[in-house]
C-alpha cells in the first residue's frame, strides 16, 4: 500500500471519481484545474495498494492562516471503501506528513457523505450515519458542531435533492408540487424560453448573478470564475439562460383575444334565440373577463417592451455541473421586475429533463438552511420539485502542529470576545 502523488494522473483520477457511488464535481480532476487556474495551492494525493488500484484519494489544498497554514479537503476523500481502515489510515499519515513539512498548521476534511435525511417537514427518513463519524473520529479528528445556515463559500452542510434514477420525464415531472405545475403552465403561455449560453455570451449571465447577489446580500463570482469554468468542465457545464421575447407574448395574447372575440360574437347570436338567457349571460360575462385579461396582457407586454428597449430579454439564469452521479444547481439569478414569469421553476424544469435524457442519478438542489420553520425561501422554491433534505456529515479537524493550533485556538476565542 502507497501514498502518491496523482497530479500528473488526472485521467486516472477523474475515471475514480466519476464511478464511485460518493464521487463529487468538488474532487473531479476538472475542480482541481479550477482551482490552480484560479490561483490556489491544491494537490491530488491518494493511496494505491500492490496491484496500483486506488483505494482512496482526494485533492488537497490549503490556505495560509495565522501560525502556519490551513490544509483541507472539501467534499472528500473518494474513498473505495469505507469499512478499509489500513487505506484510511495510510492516506490521512500521508497528508499529515506533507502538511507537517510545509508549515501545517490543521487539517479539515468535509467528507461528501450524508448524516441523515429528512422530508420536507423536517421529519426524519433515515438513521444517522454514526459508522463513518466513528471511523473518522477513531482516526483522530475532532467533529466540529453540526452547523444550520446557507454557505456562500466552503462546502454545503445542507442539500436539498431529487433522487431521479430509473424515472422517466413524464414521471418526473408528475412528481411536481401543484404549484410548479401551474407555474411551468404559465410559463408556456408566456413564452418563456430556455437556452444555454456561449462562452462570449457569459457577461450576461455574471451580470445577472451579480444584480441577485447584491439585491439578496450574498457573496457572488466574478466573470473570469465563470469563463475559467466555462473552458475547463466543457459540456459538463451548462450555463442557462431564460428570455422573454415581447413580440411573442403579445402575439398569444392578441391570438386568445381573437378566439375570445370570436367565441363572444358566437354566444351573442346564440342568445338572441334562447329560450333561457340567464346560463348564456353567465358565459358572457366569463368571456368578457378573459377579454379584459387579454387586452391588459397585451398592454403590458408593450409596456414592458417600451421600458426594456428590446423585444427579446434575459430574465433569469443559472448555472450547473453534471457529474454521472449528480447534477448540481451551482448558482443563479433572477430580475426582480420580472418575477411574473416563473423563470426559475423553468430553469430547473430544463435541467430535469436533461439530467434524465443523460442517465443522472441525483438532482442536487444545494444549499438550504436546514431549517423547517417556514423561514427558510430556498427550501420553499426547492420543495416544489418534491426530494429530500440531507444534512451532510460536517467538518473534522486534526491539528498538525499541537502546539501552534493550540495557541491558535486561543486567539480566535480572544477575537470573538473583543468582536462582542
Amino acid at each position: 500500500m502507497n501514498f502518491i502523488e496523482l497530479d500528473s494522473q488526472l485521467e486516472r483520477w477523474e475515471e475514480f471519481v466519476e464511478t464511485n457511488e460518493l464521487g463529487h464535481f468538488g474532487q473531479s480532476s476538472y475542480q482541481f484545474e479550477l482551482l490552480l487556474a484560479r490561483g490556489h495551492k491544491s494537490k491530488v494525493f491518494g493511496v494505491v495498494n500492490d496491484a496500483d488500484e486506488i483505494l482512496v484519494g482526494g485533492i488537497l489544498s490549503w490556505d495560509p492562516v495565522k501560525l502556519g497554514y490551513k490544509y483541507y479537503i472539501d467534499y472528500g476523500p473518494i474513498v473505495k471503501d469505507w469499512n478499509d481502515k489500513e487505506a484510511l489510515k495510510a492516506f490521512f499519515d500521508g497528508i499529515v506528513q506533507y502538511a507537517k513539512s510545509n508549515n501545517g498548521l490543521y487539517l479539515s476534511v468535509s467528507p461528501n457523505v450524508i448524516y441523515q435525511e429528512f422530508d420536507n417537514d423536517g421529519e426524519p427518513v433515515s438513521e444517522p450515519e454514526q459508522q463513518i463519524l466513528e471511523t473518522m473520529t477513531n482516526l483522530g479528528f475532532t467533529h466540529e458542531p453540526f452547523k444550520y445556515g446557507m454557505q456562500d463559500a466552503g462546502v454545503t452542510v445542507w442539500q436539498y435533492v431529487k433522487k431521479i434514477d430509473g424515472l422517466t420525464y413524464p414521471e418526473i415531472a408528475k412528481s411536481y408540487h401543484k404549484m410548479a405545475k401551474q407555474y411551468l403552465k404559465k410559463n408556456k403561455l408566456f413564452q418563456v424560453n430556455i437556452r444555454e449560453l456561449s462562452r462570449e455570451e457569459l457577461p450576461m449571465f455574471h451580470k445577472i448573478t451579480d444584480d441577485t447577489a447584491k439585491r439578496r446580500n450574498f457573496l457572488s463570482k466574478d466573470l473570469a470564475y465563470f469563463e475559467t469554468a466555462y473552458d475547463i468542465f466543457q459540456d459538463k457545464a451548462k450555463f442557462l439562460v431564460a428570455e422573454v421575447s415581447f413580440s411573442k407574448y403579445i402575439q398569444v395574447a392578441e391570438e386568445k383575444l381573437e378566439k375570445t372575440n370570436a367565441d363572444i360574437e358566437k354566444l351573442q347570436e346564440k342568445r338572441e334565440t334562447a329560450a333561457n338567457k340567464t346560463r348564456i349571460d353567465k358565459q358572457l360575462n366569463e368571456l368578457l373577463k378573459q377579454k379584459e385579461n387579454h387586452q391588459q396582457r397585451i398592454e403590458h407586454g408593450k409596456e414592458m417592451r417600451d421600458e426594456a428597449g428590446k423585444d427579446v430579454i434575459p430574465v433569469a439564469g443559472a448555472m450547473f455541473i453534471m457529474m454521472p452521479q449528480d447534477t448540481y444547481y451551482l448558482f443563479s439569478g433572477s430580475y426582480e421586475e420580472y418575477g411574473e414569469f416563473y423563470a426559475p421553476y423553468q430553469i430547473q424544469d430544463y435541467m430535469l429533463k436533461t439530467s434524465q435524457e443523460r442517465g443522472v442519478k441525483t438532482y442536487n438542489f444545494l444549499g438550504i438552511d436546514g431549517k423547517f420553520d417556514g423561514s427558510d425561501g430556498v427550501l420553499t422554491f426547492k420543495t416544489q420539485f418534491d426530494g429530500v433534505a440531507q444534512q451532510l456529515i460536517g467538518t473534522f479537524d486534526m491539528p498538525i502542529n499541537k502546539f501552534k493550533y493550540s495557541l491558535y485556538k486561543n486567539l480566535k476565542k480572544i477575537q470573538k470576545v473583543i468582536k462582542k
